[in-house]
């Protein structure tokens, strides 16, 4: 299993490229959760340097890369430029990349070139603070042009396509085997195995009414937060409105999970942390496994990694 940074470029009150009502920013965040959602389902273990619509700066983008020793940084943006007929997709490394990350650049392109759609522009060398910052095998791609009509649909219409032949390509880099099905030797069967467990479990306990089908949507998420609020209404007397929503009230009346601790609580935190890629039992007993685990997604998040499951640590998980 590889480490690989999957970073969704611009963010917050930083919209990229701009077309019209289309933000770059929200493209970028689209096709980033595909990608990590695919390399997960290959038993990957990925970090995103944003998975909601924030602001992140360039240098922890990378950082956040260097932090996790990982093995590839992959950020993923739009292109855009005045005339609107220019288009095509193409990849950015460093100026000074060894020989290997402009392979691993062209391995993307060319997965991509394999699933059709765009022009191919190649790769190509920048001095983008992302990969210069970074210590890990980095790349740089504009999927299409936002300014660009047939680049836009696309991209619309290719997305899951296209997510597929990212991750193709980072692995055939990586040497690792992409399997059609799922996982490495089985893995990504056992956890689909565990993701449906875990939203049946949401059903039969809270009443969640989810469709059972192993993917961590919104739905799911919303769940989660409602199970969440549920506990601690119960167990800590909260008195929180049941809606789903993580807001200040909820994350107020968290109170940190350790080692020893065996509750629903630490059953909907091993949940998350699932969700997020992370490999654990979900079985609501906080063990040393558990807080090996808590203490490396607080590292990933640049949280305090003393692997004790507070306020933080959920607010971070349910973003």
């Amino acid at each position: 299993m590889k480490t690989i940074v999957i970073d969704a470029g611009h963010g917050g009150y930083d919209y990229g490229a701009v077309n019209g009502a289309r933000y770059e920013k929200n493209d970028n965040l689209t096709i980033a959760r595909l990608v990590a959602a695919e390399l997960r389902r290959q038993g990957q273990h990925v970090i995103m340097t944003r998975d909601t619509d924030e602001y992140v700066p360039l240098l922890e983008r990378s950082a956040i890369s260097n932090r996790n020793n990982a093995d590839m940084f992959v950020s993923l943006h739009r292109n855009a430029f005045t005339d609107p007929a220019a288009n095509g997709m193409e990849n950015y490394v460093q100026v000074n990349s060894p020989q290997s990350t402009r392979d691993y650049a062209q391995n993307v392109v060319d997965e991509i070139n394999a699933a059709g759609g765009f022009a191919d522009r190649g790769v190509k060398i920048n001095n983008f603070s992302v990969l210069r910052n970074t210590r890990a095998p980095a790349m740089l791609l504009e999927l299409g042009f936002i300014s660009n009509a047939a680049d836009n649909q696309a991209f619309d219409r290719n997305a899951n396509a296209y997510a597929s032949a990212i991750t193709k390509g980072i692995l055939k880099s990586l040497g690792e085997t992409y399997n059609p099905n799922g996982g490495s030797g089985g893995g990504s069967d056992e956890r689909r195995a565990t993701a449906t467990a875990i939203q049946r479990g949401l059903n039969n306990t809270y009443n969640a009414g989810l469709t059972v089908d192993g993917i961590y949507g919104p739905r799911t998420r919303t769940a989660l937060v409602r199970a969440l609020q549920i506990e601690l209404n119960e167990t800590g007397n909260a008195g929180l409105t049941v809606d789903g929503i993580f807001g200040q009230r909820t994350k107020s009346a968290i109170p940190a999970l350790r080692r020893g601790a065996r509750s629903n609580l630490v059953y909907i935190l091993q949940a998350l942390l699932f969700f997020k890629g992370y490999n654990l039992s979900v079985d609501g007993v906080y063990g040393p496994a558990t807080e090996g685990i808590v203490r490396e997604f607080q590292r990933d998040r640049g949280l305090t990694a003393d692997g004790v499951a507070g306020a933080n640590t959920f607010e971070a998980l349910f973003k």
